[in-house]
């Protein structure tokens, strides 16, 4: 696979956030995002596209996985979730395979970048699909601002290593250059490639560049870029894990397919994304617990009467000198406020909180809707807290000095779909 720009570049740092136009870091790695021939779904095979598609594997509940894989059983949950019951993986290796012998995936003839633009809860996103050039943390190109958790990247690494596919895009966002963003509003005067709406109503079309000239436009503007990730922490470690593992050591650099990810690549400044909330769930713990673990740590928790006067109650809290959370059992709530030891409340909860509370990582679950996360108090003992989340410059001033935030803080939406355009790394 050919790299698009040049691989350094010489001017000087830019000292607020992750950027793309103006100046680069001296002596920094370019940003690289390749054009690949993508694998789609064949409307023709599968029916409407919009039954195929599916929201990220990391917010998936059983209710709409069941409501997915009822609408089609040719719906890309089939492929990015294993069943407890199979060898990691292989089953979905084994239906991947099937699903291109019966052209229900046909890769796409010409290598591009696609142009992919979503309407979702009223908001406008469009971004590039490619294949980005794989960069340590040292290099400062692609910015994690989280850290991840062992298991989810060995699962996401399995599902990579036994398919040899990349079935979803990691989730990238920059500051892109004036000339960029009117580049993709000329490419989307064409007719779209795809042109469907979801079963949640959102709408998605996507759009090729496989013209070289264009090509070469796009990389020119992309070349200065420092991104941050998003969203696909754990998907971006089994990137680098793989490339470690699997890369021939004697070929040249950035020739392997094992050199590059899926990604989509948002700009922030054009179609700006909503950074919103994961909550925790905690096993184990009950609200008399929680007034005894406020007791003796001096903590206040004010008891409401319902959900509403919790959330409202908030505001009457939380300032530079505290950190407040809502708590419940699904019976009870009550707003915790705690000496703020930390700028972020997922940091306070997790390093403040929790190592006073002696909470075991085995006993925390993570949720990006609220009532999915009450849904476990009604199966077993627990208590849900819901946490407020960063402001996107606080995720960004933090990506840009290398401080992670503890595990699922944010949740940048509104997110993409997966099964709009997947890449085989053997169709490199």
């Amino acid at each position: 696979m050919a790299s698009a720009g040049p691989s350094t570049d010489e001017s000087g740092p830019h000292e607020s956030g992750p950027q793309t136009s103006g100046p680069q870091t001296s002596g920094r790695a370019a940003f690289v995002l390749a054009p690949f021939r993508g694998l789609r779904f064949d409307e023709a095979q599968v029916g409407d596209l919009g039954s195929v598609i599916s929201p990220p594997y990391d917010v998936l509940d059983a209710d709409i996985v069941r409501d997915l894989e009822a609408a089609n059983r040719h719906n890309i949950v089939r492929l990015i979730l294993a069943r407890g019951y199979e060898r990691p993986y292989l089953a979905v290796r084994k239906r991947l395979g099937r699903w291109r012998e019966k052209a229900l995936l046909r890769p796409d003839t010409a290598a591009g970048l696609y142009v992919y633009q979503y309407v979702a809860d009223g908001v406008s996103v469009r971004g590039l699909i490619g294949v980005v050039a794989l960069r340590g943390e040292a290099e400062r190109v692609i910015l994690p601002h989280e850290h991840t958790m062992p298991g989810p990247v060995e699962d996401r690494t399995a599902l990579m290593r036994t398919t040899e596919t990349n079935l979803e895009p990691i989730l990238l966002v920059h500051e892109g250059t004036q000339r960029l963003r009117d580049l993709l509003a000329d490419f989307v005067h064409a007719p779209p490639l795809a042109d469907f709406t979801a079963l949640d109503g959102s709408r998605h079309q996507l759009w090729q560049i496989a013209d070289p000239g264009a090509l070469a436009a796009v990389a020119d503007e992309l070349v200065a870029t420092q991104a941050l990730i998003a969203d696909g922490h754990h998907r971006y470690a089994a990137y680098l894990t793989l490339q470690a593992d699997r890369r021939d050591p004697g070929a040249a650099e950035a020739t392997s397919p094992w050199d590059y990810g899926l990604a989509l690549l948002v700009d922030q400044g054009d179609c700006p994304l909503r950074v919103g909330s994961i909550h925790r769930s905690v096993t184990a713990l009950t609200m008399s617990d929680i007034a005894e673990l406020a007791a003796d740590r001096g903590d206040e928790l004010v008891s409401c009467p319902d959900r509403e006067a919790a959330f409202a109650g908030l505001g009457d809290h939380a300032d530079d000198q505290f950190a407040c959370f809502v708590v419940s059992d699904g019976r009870q709530w009550a707003v915790l406020v705690t000496k703020r030891s930390h700028l972020v409340d997922a940091a306070v909860l997790h390093e403040d909180l929790f190592a006073s509370w002696q909470v075991a990582e085995d006993q925390v679950g993570y949720h990006h809707n609220l009532d999915q996360a009450l849904h476990t108090t009604a199966r077993a003992p627990g208590i849900v807290i819901a946490v407020q989340p960063p402001t996107l410059r606080q995720v960004m001033d933090a990506a840009e000095r290398g401080i992670r935030m503890p595990r699922k803080t944010t949740s940048f939406t509104p997110k993409p779909r997966m099964g709009v355009v997947m890449r085989d790394l053997r169709d490199s």
